[in-house]
């Protein structure tokens, strides 16, 4: 399932694979892994459910199918209702690379009321003729952090589960879990903040800096924080090594709404955050296309969370080096855990912005939906 370099003692993990005998030794186990693995996702999610809304602290037995990314904008990428997901670029025959909207990018936190009424703003097509307000904003980062929350209880759940097990140990899991827990604390901190600023309707307390509405229809739909490593020079934004409870990481907010005729993309920061100055000072100063390029390189290098058109031409999907960038995980792997190496060099290497034009474009209009 990984590929490894046997040259380098130390490396990115790398998902998926090109492997001929690894696809056809996937594909044979496909049945045996998928029983195994919904048993383990069954189990872990009724360990991760709890009995109260996330949002408003009350009793509910039946939770809300949230959708991350509004439905409507993704029935605007969508071929007889399905959309690709990440698998369909790293090549993970285990796993199906594509799914239903109304499965799409989904979880279950909330109860309906709150989902029907806390993000009403964001998720009405009408409100994108214009700048979206800082209302709509609030409510786009409480989503996120919701998925986020979701995301890592679910996650913490199914270790706890591996761990539990004694049919396969898990190397660094305990390391791993001590990361996902200071995640979740950091990820529900910033959902109080949003919810704050929600509620009481403040202006300027996130920082719209990139805003544009594309006259075309792009071919992926995105919503999601992402944790930068570096800015555009290669000066480190988050170290996301340092694995200290006092160092917090601090995230980018990244959306790509395409919409019936056109598609709106944005980013936006906490106003209150000062480590992404420099980001989007250098960010500014770019082309209207390099903007574009630096946003696609951003999705596909650091988040598996990107919905792709499903007509889209395959050699775009096929394309090395999309698929290579797509399968680069932050997380390091070595044969000698004794080795001393500086893990920021690494990572700072394979998330360079000088290779954000060694992959298509998708937001371009060359690839745009017709």
């Amino acid at each position: 399932m990984f590929n490894f370099d046997d040259k380098d003692l130390i490396q990115m993990l790398s998902l998926g694979t090109d492997s001929e005998v690894e696809l056809n030794a996937m594909k044979e186990k496909k049945v045996e892994f998928r029983k195994h693995f919904g048993q383990l996702l069954s189990k872990s999610r009724k360990n991760a459910k709890s009995n109260e809304c996330f949002y408003c602290g009350e009793k509910c037995s039946s939770f809300c199918n949230s959708h991350s990314i509004p439905a409507f904008f993704l029935r605007n990428i969508a071929h007889q209702g399905f959309v690709y997901n990440n698998h369909k670029l790293i090549n993970m025959p285990l796993l199906d690379d594509d799914i239903g909207v109304n499965k799409t990018g989904t979880f279950q936190l909330i109860c309906r009321e709150c989902d029907s009424k806390i993000f009403s703003d964001y998720e009405n097509p009408d409100n994108y003729e214009g700048t979206p307000t800082s209302k709509m904003i609030a409510q786009i980062a409480m989503k996120n952090y919701l998925k986020s929350i979701s995301k890592r209880k679910l996650e913490i759940e199914i270790f706890n589960n591996m761990m539990d097990s004694t049919e396969q140990p898990f190397e660094n899991i305990e390391q791993k879990q001590i990361i996902n827990n200071l995640d979740l604390q950091e990820y529900i901190e910033g959902l109080n903040r949003a919810k704050r600023v929600e509620k009481k309707g403040w202006d300027n307390e996130y920082y719209l800096f990139y805003y544009q509405k594309l006259d075309y229809v792009v071919p992926i739909a995105f919503q999601s924080t992402v944790v930068l490593l570096t800015d555009f020079e290669g000066n480190i934004i988050n170290n996301i090594y340092n694995y200290s409870p006092e160092y917090q990481m601090k995230s980018v907010h990244i959306c790509v709404f395409p919409l019936e005729s056109s598609s709106v993309i944005m980013m936006f920061v906490d106003s209150k955050e000062k480590r992404y100055r420099s980001f989007y000072k250098q960010f500014r100063k770019l082309s209207h296309e390099d903007k574009l390029a630096a946003i696609n390189f951003i999705i596909f290098s650091y988040s598996e969370d990107v919905f792709i058109h499903k007509k889209i031409n395959e050699e775009v999907l096929k394309h090395q080096g999309l698929v290579d960038v797509s399968r680069k995980s932050l997380e390091l792997i070595t044969t000698n855990p004794n080795i001393d190496v500086n893990p920021l060099l690494i990572g700072k290497e394979n998330v360079n912005f000088d290779k954000m034009h060694e992959i298509p474009n998708l937001l371009s209009k060359e690839f745009k939906v017709r």
